[in-house]
């Protein structure tokens, strides 16, 4: 008695044209701009992909991306062992390196007790120019990191105080670009020389 159901063709047709959108649109995300969503532009997350790849001592090198989404494809295709945690859900359905995190409540994070000492370098892309989104998030960048383990940190100039008391970090001459002018001067820091790891055209 189970006759097999089967939809008339025009809407076949809508249902695929449906589900063809919606991975479009799953794999080409938006800029959620409530949540300080930026992307960086072609140039900014290729230099970065090279520069983990430079970076990268051998096949358990372990790079972990906290709030900066658009790096994840990349760095990922490029390296094993990416790790991208990051508070927008629709992150989280592409693989199980995907984690959700919430920088104002991350040390109390179940998920982070399993990446204590874990990375060899973490890039992170604070979501806010606060001294408390900075702090909090310094905080569990040193919780995660291995000792000796490196830190790129990419976020407004205005930060840079901050990058460099809790995290002693200095800044570099790379600066990172977006897909959309941002009106604050984006730079980076870290506490090794970037610079000598980016690439020169």
């Amino acid at each position: 008695d189970d006759e097999e159901i089967r939809l008339p063709s025009d809407t076949l047709q809508i249902l695929h044209e449906f589900l063809a959108e919606k991975a479009a649109a799953e794999e080409n995300l938006e800029e959620n701009w409530q949540l300080s969503q930026f992307w960086y532009d072609e140039d900014t997350i290729s230099t970065l992909t090279n520069a983990c790849r430079k970076l990268a001592t051998g096949d358990d090198f372990k790079i972990g991306l906290f709030s900066c989404p658009s790096l994840y494809k990349s760095i990922s295709s490029a390296l094993r062992n990416v790790y991208l945690f990051e508070y927008d859900q629709r992150f989280l359905r592409q693989d199980q390196n995907c984690i959700f995190y919430d920088y104002s409540r991350g040390q109390n994070n179940e998920t982070l007790k399993d990446f204590q000492r874990f990375f060899d370098l973490v890039i992170a892309d604070p979501p806010f120019l606060a001294e408390e989104c900075i702090s909090k998030t310094s905080a569990i960048l040193l919780n995660v990191l291995r000792p000796g383990g490196k830190i790129i940190l990419c976020s407004g100039i205005v930060v840079r105080p901050w990058a460099e008391e809790f995290l002693q970090l200095k800044p570099c001459n790379f600066h990172p670009q977006h897909k959309r002018n941002l009106g604050n001067e984006f730079a980076s820091f870290a506490n090794f020389n970037l610079d000598d790891f980016i690439r020169r055209d």
